[in-house]
């Protein structure tokens, strides 16, 4: 490119390091064993909706979750909801929160494959559609094949998933 300047754009390969800004504000108060207990044998426990907002959290309440308090916590890209994949640490947490919910459907063998709330992640100024067991999860990029909610509701079905926590 003798001479010439090249204009980055705004999806151009950008190498930077990993940001973090460590709190134990939201672990403490959000991330506790009352939290957990509540969501997997306590009073959020008894139904998906209950244990989905508790898990997940109400922000419009100022209520971070169990989700929120992970990313929070650890600060920095991971509590950016576009740039927090990019920390290692996201697969930990988000394979916890797997975890979480396959003990909540081992104990709830009612409701393990039931759904509820929106498909927006706020409902903010006014709620999204409803979730439904035939939503489609996109995977885009990873070159697999969309599948609908309701075919990755157990661990154990075999296709496409086939795993269990011991």
């Amino acid at each position: 490119m003798d001479g010439e300047t090249k204009v980055s754009g705004k999806l151009d390969y950008n190498p930077r390091c990993a940001k973090r800004d460590l709190t134990s504000y939201t672990t403490s108060k959000w991330m506790t064993l009352t939290n957990l207990h509540n969501i997997t044998i306590g009073a959020a426990s008894k139904d998906i909706g209950a244990f989905q907002n508790e898990l997940q959290g109400r922000f419009t309440d100022g209520f971070l979750g169990l989700h929120g308090a992970g990313h929070f916590g650890t600060g920095g890209d991971a509590g950016d909801l576009y740039s927090s994949p990019n920390d290692p640490a996201f697969f930990l947490h988000h394979s916890m929160l797997d975890r979480v919910w396959w003990i909540w459907q081992a104990l709830h063998p009612d409701q393990a494959k039931s759904v509820a709330g929106t498909r927006t992640l706020v409902n903010v100024p006014v709620p999204g559609p409803k979730t439904t067991l035939e939503d489609l999860i996109q995977t885009l990029y990873l070159n697999l094949d969309d599948v609908q909610l309701k075919d990755v509701m157990s661990t154990l079905s075999g296709e496409p998933l086939c795993y269990i926590y011991v």
